[in-house]
């Protein structure tokens, strides 16, 4: 988190590990917020540039962050500070009912 002058929260990071079959463990960026009108001052970059240095004490080379194609004011922000888009996918989704709901029952 990052507070203000006052001590109230002006933004916040959320990073963990992940580790996928394939792959080397790396650091996801899964959540950085900062007040609008404290955007444009550092607060993002310090709080990423925090992430990083966490995913490092971890043994961690590599961090990610996934930015939905609706966001495009976070793209110049992430290019910014040293990250690459990797590639573009879509997303679906299926909702599941209740575990026995809507399952055919046998004559």
């Amino acid at each position: 988190m990052a507070a203000g002058p006052d001590g109230t929260v002006i933004g916040w990071a959320h990073a963990a590990e992940q580790r996928f079959l394939g792959s080397a463990p790396c650091c996801e960026l899964l959540g950085l917020v900062v007040n609008r009108e404290w955007r444009r001052h550092g607060v993002g970059r310090a709080l990423v540039a925090a992430m990083e240095e966490w995913a490092r004490a971890r043994g961690l080379t590599r961090m990610s962050v996934r930015s939905n194609v609706a966001r495009g004011e976070s793209h110049p922000f992430y290019e910014g500070i040293g990250y690459a888009r990797a590639k573009t996918q879509h997303v679906y989704r299926k909702p599941l009912p209740p575990s026995g709901a809507g399952r055919p029952t046998p004559p």
